[in-house]
């Protein structure tokens, strides 16, 4: 009985020894995994950029260095290159603006176990805090005008000037700005830009200050023909074939060619909206509810279709079209028109009286006389002199005149 229990005794105490010496070498064989030295990270527009020390040793031959970005991309490295340069593609689904969070994972070339995982990271652009353009928007019209603003960071300094980079398959600059009332730029309209909208599109918003380093504003468009906003339908006509008022129509213009069904109609019939028509190849909708001569005013909109995009907005409302037969005046409506057009050729006639004073022209007014007249005349005599009186003397019978002085008769009374 005494040997089985010390054979019992010495399993007991010799197994957990086992198990702490196997996890020590566990634990010792993790610590001996080379890491690189200086591992430093840079974000810029479209790339982070990865360097560490060069010194790299023997048993680092054995492993593999893994970067791991946040959601999930891994991209492998080769630490004899001393660098490491990832590039935004299409599928990349963060916004490195806000931060890119990197780990470096280390496995065994043999197993392809993992050895050890470095902490992960957060490494922000550079520049100062929240002086990165905000409220970032882009519409893109009939998919050939795309038109995008934004706001100026709060804490951007007042000489701060932002620009606005397309990249695709090329960088494509905006050469249309909108300024605010500082002159800042916050909006462009790039018209037919040299980029597909069906493929991925990252766009970028730089800034540029004299007084500090300004952080940049990305987002990537993985579907940019979604946000397509359309023109109205183009060509509307209207015709009646018997009783049967018909309506066609032509499909928005698009920069790339869309199939006849990519889109939903709505119509609008003398104020009465129709139900939409979706997926219609010939682009007809016929209806009977209207005779032929009666006068209809139609009006159409568009949307996509659920099956290319998952924009729901309506376009703006095409122009208005009428179409149908007027039917016959009748007595009343021919007087009303006469009285109409009664009315305004008197309004004409008063107002082009009025205009070019025909009628003081037709009768003219007898001009008063000017009392100036009479005041030049009464002047005018007031300055001739006057003749001297010559005093008549009237003699009686048998009566003498004696003469006591004689005066001298004027000129104009010898004549």
């Amino acid at each position: 009985m005494v040997l089985p229990f010390c054979l019992a005794f010495l399993i007991c105490v010799l197994f957990p020894l086992k198990t702490v010496c196997t996890e020590d070498k566990t634990n010792e064989e993790e610590n001996i995994v080379p890491l690189l030295q200086d591992f430093r990270v840079k974000v810029s527009p479209g790339f982070i950029n990865i360097t560490w020390n060069c010194n790299i040793t023997e048993s680092m031959k054995q492993y593999k260095y893994v970067v791991l970005l946040q959601k999930g991309h891994y991209e492998d490295i080769n630490v004899f290159m001393c660098s490491f340069v990832y590039e935004v593609h299409a599928k990349i689904d963060f916004e490195m603006h806000k931060g890119v969070s990197v780990q470096l994972v280390i496995r065994n070339k043999t197993s392809g176990k993992t050895q050890r995982r470095d902490k992960e990271e957060i490494y922000m652009p550079e520049g100062k805090n929240n002086s990165a353009a905000e409220n970032f928007a882009c519409v893109i019209y009939n998919v050939s005008i795309m038109n995008c603003s934004w706001t100026v960071g709060k804490e951007a300094p007042e000489d701060t000037q932002y620009s606005l980079v397309l990249r695709q398959n090329t960088n494509v600059e905006c050469q249309d700005y909108r300024k605010d009332s500082f002159g800042r730029q916050v909006g462009c309209i790039l018209k037919r830009p040299n980029i597909s909208f069906k493929a991925e599109v990252y766009v970028v918003v730089l800034g540029l200050s004299n007084q500090t380093s300004i952080q940049f504003f990305d987002k990537v468009y993985d579907d940019p023909i979604q946000d397509v906003i359309l023109d109205p339908p183009r060509n509307i006509t209207l015709t009646y074939n018997s009783d049967e008022l018909e309506i066609k129509w032509q499909k928005p213009e698009t920069y790339e060619d869309m199939p006849e069904n990519s889109f939903c109609y709505n119509i609008i019939i003398n104020g009465n909206v129709k139900k939409d028509i979706c997926g219609s190849k010939e682009n007809v909708y016929k209806t009977s509810e209207y005779h032929p001569n009666e006068r209809v005013t139609v009006a159409m909109r568009v949307k996509w279709d659920q099956k290319y995009s998952d924009y729901s907005a309506w376009s703006a409302w095409s122009k208005p079209i009428t179409g149908g037969n007027s039917p016959p005046l009748t007595s009343h409506d021919i007087l009303i028109v006469l009285g109409v057009v009664t009315a305004i050729i008197l309004i004409v006639l008063i107002f082009l009286c009025y205009r070019f004073r025909i009628w003081m022209r037709l009768f003219p007014q007898i001009p008063k006389p000017s009392m100036k007249l009479f005041e030049q005349v009464e002047q005018k005599e007031k300055s001739v002199p006057k003749e001297p009186e010559i005093e008549i003397i009237s003699l009686k019978k048998d009566e003498e005149l004696i003469c006591s002085y004689i005066t001298e008769m004027p000129e104009k009374l010898k004549t």
